[in-house]
């Protein structure tokens, strides 16, 4: 299986900090955002390659990140490569769902499915029992639960259905459901091969929600819950999200919930 990472964006709203260094590569208690995803997969037993898609403007120093790597994850049997989606300025952005169809044409797609992940998101759990417990053949999305409204209005909000996402919001006013959905998918290639459709389509290439809002229209998409508890998963998105990130990581364990945990976090429907 694959691994497909969307770390094309260019940070602007955690300037100046992302002036000379790609928001994926922004250091946490010493170490990039994006090592910690990379050692979450490294756990991930059926993981054969790991595909970035990175900006032209910071390809370099991702590829600089990536030969870092190599030696390491190649004694694992994963190969890691870097794509340039030739974007020089934030006003030609791809989108999320734009640099995903730039990964499936370069990297090909998965016979086996994929996980699709955000570079920009550090979890407090380990990802490796979901990514272990993935045949293939499924779509799943991670749920967390937020309370807070305000936060929710960040977020795309899932509609559920049991266990069943009914729809995404990612206008959530009027969406009661206190369950969000990070930037963290595990796409079966039937889910996959709807990506180029999606654009072709005239899809926001640049909303991961409203193509999943799509994909359910469909396909069985699955939301996997994880246990209600605060700061599950640290969004670096701004600086104030950085500096709690930070704060967190220095003060706090880095991992909340035991492997356990994580696979019986789907209480029964509730509010």
């Amino acid at each position: 299986m694959k691994a497909f990472l969307l770390c094309a964006g260019f940070g602007t709203r955690m300037r100046p900090v992302t002036e000379d260094t790609p928001k994926s590569l922004v250091p946490v208690a010493g170490r990039p955002i994006l090592d910690y995803l990379l050692d979450e997969l490294t756990g991930w037993d059926a993981l054969s390659d790991i595909h970035a898609v990175v900006n032209h403007r910071h390809a370099d120093a991702f590829r600089a990140w990536a030969a870092g790597h190599q030696e390491g994850l190649s004694a694992v049997g994963i190969d890691l490569h870097v794509h340039d989606d030739g974007v020089e300025s934030p006003n030609d952005q791809l989108g999320s769902v734009g640099d995903l169809g730039v990964l499936i044409d370069e990297a090909g797609l998965p016979s086996d499915g994929a996980l699709v992940s955000g570079g920009d998101s550090l979890y407090r759990f380990p990802l490796a029992p979901l990514l272990n417990a993935y045949d293939g053949t499924s779509n799943r999305v991670l749920a967390l639960h937020e309370p807070d409204p305000a936060r929710r209005a960040q977020s795309s909000v899932l509609a559920l259905d049991g266990s069943t996402v009914t729809a995404v919001h990612n206008d959530p006013t009027d969406a009661s459901s206190p369950w969000i959905s990070p930037s963290w998918l595990l796409l079966s290639p039937e889910a996959l091969r709807a990506v180029p459709r999606y654009l072709d389509d005239g899809g926001p290439p640049d909303d991961l929600g409203a193509f999943s809002n799509r994909l359910v229209r469909s396909q069985t998409l699955t939301a996997h819950r994880l246990p209600k508890q605060p700061h599950l998963r640290l969004h670096c998105n701004t600086i104030d999200d950085l500096e709690r990130a930070r704060r967190i990581f220095q003060e706090e364990p880095r991992h909340v919930l035991s492997p356990e945990a994580v696979l019986d976090g789907n209480p029964r429907p509730d509010a």
